[in-house]
C-alpha cells in the first residue's frame, strides 16, 4: 500500500543540532551522537576507530534448541559499503544466561564478508528450550550492545502463557518509531513483523517528518543492491527499531515495499515503466539486501530473484505459526488492482492464487495436522471479507480491494473451509493496512453466516503519519461489514497474550509519530476463547481521561463511553481521586447529546457525580470502538503528585431497557511538574503557568537550561507540556529551550 506523502517540514524549524549551534553548547554534540564520524573504520592496529555496531543486534527464527543471532559491521551505514574496508573481519559472539554476560553458555566466531555487507548470521545452538538468553558481538576492540532472546518451548510441551507482539509498515520519513520503543519494554517471547520493513521510495531532502538532512543518494527510488543496503542502513539506524530487535526474537516476513509497490510474482505494478526482466533483477537485489539485514536462517537465503519465506514455527502446545508469503507466488491483481471494485467476476476465477500451488498445499496440510491450541497465520494482507464501497441511501452494491484476499476468492475459500472443518482455534494476524481492525471470519459455505475464526489487523508503526482514532472511512467500513468489529486509524503495535483458555489482543496506540516520544495507550482489548471462534462481545465501558495540570492551575478532564452496541438511554457515574490532597474537582458539564442532566460536586472536591438521560435517543448503537462523550470535569491541581481518577458506574441503561454489566477505565491526573533532578521541584517564578526555575532553587540560571536540555525527552517533561512550552506554540520543541536560554541572557 502506498503511504501518503507527508509534507516536508519547514526547513527553519528547530531541531537539536540547530539548538546546539544557536546556544553555543555544541560541545555536547558528540555525547548526543551528532558529531561527524571518522572515515577510517579500522586502524593499523586492527582496532575499530569508530563504533561498527551502529545498527545494533537482532535475533530471530527461534527453535527449542537454537536461535539466529544477527549484526552488521557498519561504522557509517548511510554510505555504500557501510564505512567498512574491503576486507573480511572476524567477529566473536557470546551467549549467556544473564544480561551482564557473566554466565556464558556458548560462544564462537564468524566472519563478516564484504560480499554480504559485513553482516553476520550465527545459528547459536545447544540451547535449552523455552529459556531466556542474552548475547553480544565483539570485533576489532569494539563491543556490541547486549541483546535479549528466547528459545521456543519443545513441541507438545505444556505452555501456560505465551506473549508476542506484531507490527508492520514503518516508513522512515513518515514519522518516528515510538511504538517500537514501547514494544521493546514489553520483553515479549516473540515479535512478528508482517512486512513493509522498508519503503523503496526516495527520501526527501529534509527527511520528511524527521527534519533530518538526507544525503543525495537517498533521494532516488531504491532499485540497486547498493541502494537497498543503504536504505536498510537508514531504517535500521532508528533507535526504537534497534531496541525492539534487541528485546526479543523476531519472526519476519515480507510484503511489497521491500521490493516495489504492489508487485505480483513477476508482474511489476507498472508494466509500462518496468519490464519483467527489470523487476526480476530488482527482486534479486532486494532479496539479497533483505536477507542480509534480517535474522533469517540459512533456508531463507535467496537464490537470485527467489526466496522461500513461508515457514512454520511451533511454540509448545500453545501456538503454531504459519508464516506466509503473499507476493512471490500470486497471480496479478484482478480488475486493474482497484481498491473498491464492484462486480469483478475475475476475482472468482479458480486459477487465481495469492499463495501459489505449493505454499497453499503446505499451509492446508499444516492446518489439518496441527495439535496446537492456537493456529496462527502470520499474514501480510487482510483475509476477512471487507466491503469498502461507500453506500448511498438504499444502495446495496459492494466493492472489494483486489490486492488483498478478497481479490483471490478461491484461496480465501480454501483456507476458510480448512479453518471451519479442521482447526481448533484459527487466528490470523495481519499487516499492510496502516489501521487497526478486529474482524470475525465468516464461513465460506453458501448461505452460512457462522463465525469460524478471528483476524487482528495491526496498524503501521509510522506509515500514513499521525492518523486519527475514528474517521469517515472507519465508520463506513464498520457500518457496511457486520464482521468488522473495531477500527482505529492511529499508529502503534499489537500485543497478544495466549493461554490454554483464552487469547487476548491489545491494540496499543501512540498519540502521534510526527514528533518523538508520544505517549502510548491500550485503545481496545479483545478476547477469543478456546473452542469459541470469533471475538467475544465487548461490554460497555466508561473511561476517564488522563491529563496533566500545573500546581494551582485548572484543566478539563473528559469522561466518555464506548462499545454501546445497544445505544445509551441514561446513567449515573461518579468520579473520585485516589489521593484527594493532590487535586480537586471544581465543576462538571454533561454533554449536549443528553436532554436532561444533573451534576453534583462533593464539598471537598474529592468526587463528582453526573446523571444524564438521552430523551431524544441521540446516542444510537455505536460499534468499532467509537468514543461517546458523556461529560467534562474541571479539575484544579492542589499539590505536586499523581492521583488515579477512579470511575464508578452506579447505573448505565441501554435503549432496550437493559442495564448491562459495565467496565470502567480509570484515568491518571498528574499535578506538576515533578522534580527533574530528584531534589527540589521546578517553580513558576512569575505565575504565568511556565516553570522556568527547573532546579527549584528560586531563580533562573544556566543550570536550568542544561537540566531541561538533558531531560527534554523524559516523561516528567513530555507529560507536562504546558509547564515547559516556553514559546507557547502548543507543543514541545527545541525552540522552547532556546526561548528559556534567551531569558537567561
Amino acid at each position: 500500500m502506498n503511504p501518503e506523502s507527508p509534507p516536508d517540514p519547514n526547513p527553519t524549524a528547530q531541531n537539536r543540532r540547530q539548538f546546539l549551534q544557536r546556544t553555543g553548547v555544541a560541545s555536547t554534540a558528540a555525547a548526543l551522537g551528532l558529531s561527524g564520524r571518522s572515515t577510517a573504520a579500522i586502524g593499523e592496529n586492527g582496532q575499530f576507530e569508530t563504533n561498527p555496531f551502529t545498527l545494533g543486534v537482532a535475533s530471530g527464527d527461534p527453535l527449542p534448541n537454537s536461535v539466529i543471532l544477527w549484526t552488521r559491521l557498519a561504522p557509517d551505514p548511510l554510505t555504500v559499503g557501510g564505512g567498512m574496508p574491503d576486507q573480511s573481519v572476524e567477529v566473536a559472539w557470546t551467549v549467556a544466561t544473564d544480561e551482564a554476560m557473566s554466565d556464558t553458555v556458548t560462544s564462537g566466531t564468524a566472519t563478516a564478508e564484504t560480499a554480504t555487507a559485513h553482516t553476520i548470521h550465527v545459528n547459536a545452538g545447544d540451547l535449552d528450550p523455552n529459556t531466556e538468553y542474552y548475547y553480544r558481538f565483539e570485533a576489532g576492540g569494539a563491543t556490541s550492545p547486549v541483546g535479549r532472546t528466547k528459545t521456543a518451548p519443545d513441541p507438545g510441551s505444556t505452555v501456560d502463557e505465551f506473549r508476542f507482539g506484531f507490527a508492520s509498515c514503518q516508513s522512515w520519513p513518515a514519522g518516528f518509531y515510538t511504538a517500537f520503543e514501547y514494544m521493546a519494554q514489553d520483553e515479549l517471547d516473540l515479535i512478528v513483523h508482517l512486512g513493509d520493513y522498508i519503503y523503496e521510495y526516495g527520501v526527501g531532502a529534509n527527511g520528511g517528518e524527521r527534519g533530518k538532512s538526507i544525503p543525495q543518494p537517498f533521494r532516488e527510488e531504491t532499485v540497486t543492491l547498493d541502494r537497498y543496503r543503504i536504505q536498510y542502513g537508514l531504517y535500521k539506524s532508528a533507535p526504537g527499531l534497534k531496541k525492539a530487535h534487541a528485546s526479543a526474537p523476531w519472526l519476519i516476513t515480507r510484503d511489497d515495499h521491500e521490493v516495489d509497490n504492489n508487485w505480483a510474482d513477476e508482474v511489476p505494478q507498472d508494466p509500462d515503466k518496468q519490464t519483467t526482466e527489470a523487476l526480476l533483477k530488482r527482486r534479486a537485489a532486494a532479496f539479497k539486501a533483505y536477507y542480509e539485514h534480517m535474522p533469517f536462517r540459512l533456508e531463507q537465503k535467496p537464490n537470485g530473484p527467489d526466496q522461500k519465506l513461508y515457514r512454520n514455527y511451533t511454540f509448545g502446545d500453545i501456538a503454531e505459526f504459519n508464516v506466509l508469503d503473499t507476493r512471490q507466488y500470486r497471480t496479478d491483481q484482478a480488475c486493474n488492482d482497484a481498491f473498491a471494485v464492484s462486480d469483478c467476476q475475475e476475482r472468482f476465477a479458480e486459477d487465481r492464487t495469492i499463495l501459489g500451488e505449493n505454499q497453499k498445499a503446505w499451509l492446508l496440510e499444516n492446518l489439518e495436522s496441527s495439535e496446537a491450541t492456537w493456529d496462527v497465520l502470520a499474514n501480510q494482507l487482510p483475509i476477512a471479507r471487507m466491503d469498502f464501497k461507500p453506500k448511498m441511501t438504499g444502495e446495496q452494491e459492494e466493492g472489494f480491494r483486489m490486492d488483498q484476499w478478497d481479490g483471490y476468492v478461491a484461496d480465501q475459500r480454501a483456507v476458510f473451509k480448512t479453518f471451519e472443518e479442521s482447526v481448533r482455534n484459527p487466528v490470523v494476524v495481519t499487516g499492510d493496512f496502516h489501521r487497526s481492525w478486529a474482524n470475525d471470519l465468516i464461513s465460506a459455505k453458501k448461505n452460512s453466516d457462522s463465525v469460524i475464526g478471528t483476524e487482528f489487523v495491526g496498524t503501521s508503526i509510522s506509515s500514513f503519519g499521525d492518523g486519527t482514532d475514528m474517521d469517515d472511512f472507519g465508520r463506513q467500513v464498520i457500518a457496511d461489514n457486520d464482521n468488522v468489529r473495531y477500527y482505529n486509524g492511529k499508529r502503534g503495535y499489537t500485543r497478544c497474550t495466549l493461554t490454554p483458555e483464552r487469547w487476548e489482543t491489545e491494540f496499543r496506540v501512540v498519540e502521534y509519530v510526527t514528533e518523538p516520544d508520544a505517549p502510548v495507550r491500550t485503545d481496545a482489548t479483545f478476547t477469543v476463547l478456546d473452542g469459541e471462534p470469533g471475538l467475544q462481545p465487548q461490554p460497555p465501558t466508561v473511561a476517564a481521561e488522563s491529563v496533566a495540570v500545573g500546581n494551582g492551575a485548572t484543566a478539563e478532564l473528559g469522561l466518555s463511553a464506548r462499545w454501546l452496541s445497544e445505544g445509551l438511554s441514561g446513567g449515573t457515574v461518579t468520579l473520585s481521586f485516589s489521593d484527594p490532597a493532590v487535586a480537586e474537582f471544581t465543576r462538571a458539564t454533561v454533554g449536549d447529546a443528553f436532554g436532561i442532566s444533573e451534576t453534583s460536586v462533593a464539598s471537598d472536591g474529592s468526587a463528582v457525580t453526573v446523571r444524564f438521560a438521552d430523551l431524544d435517543t441521540t446516542v444510537q448503537s455505536v460499534l468499532g470502538g467509537t468514543d461517546v462523550p458523556l461529560a467534562t470535569l474541571s479539575v484544579r491541581g492542589d499539590a505536586t503528585g499523581t492521583t488515579d481518577v477512579t470511575v464508578t458506574v452506579e447505573r448505565l441503561d441501554d435503549d432496550t431497557g437493559a442495564t448491562p454489566k459495565t467496565d470502567t477505565d480509570k484515568g491518571v491526573l498528574i499535578v506538576g511538574p515533578p522534580s527533574l533532578t530528584g531534589a527540589d521541584a521546578p517553580t513558576d517564578l512569575d505565575n504565568d503557568g511556565l516553570y522556568e526555575d527547573i532546579n527549584g532553587n528560586g531563580r533562573l540560571d544556566y543550570e536550568d537550561i542544561q537540566i531541561l536540555f538533558n531531560k527534554f525527552d523524559a516523561d516528567s517533561v513530555t507529560l507536562n507540556k504546558s509547564a515547559y512550552d516556553f514559546n507557547e506554540n502548543g507543543k514541545l520543541d527545541f525552540d522552547d529551550i532556546v526561548d528559556l536560554f534567551d531569558q537567561v541572557n
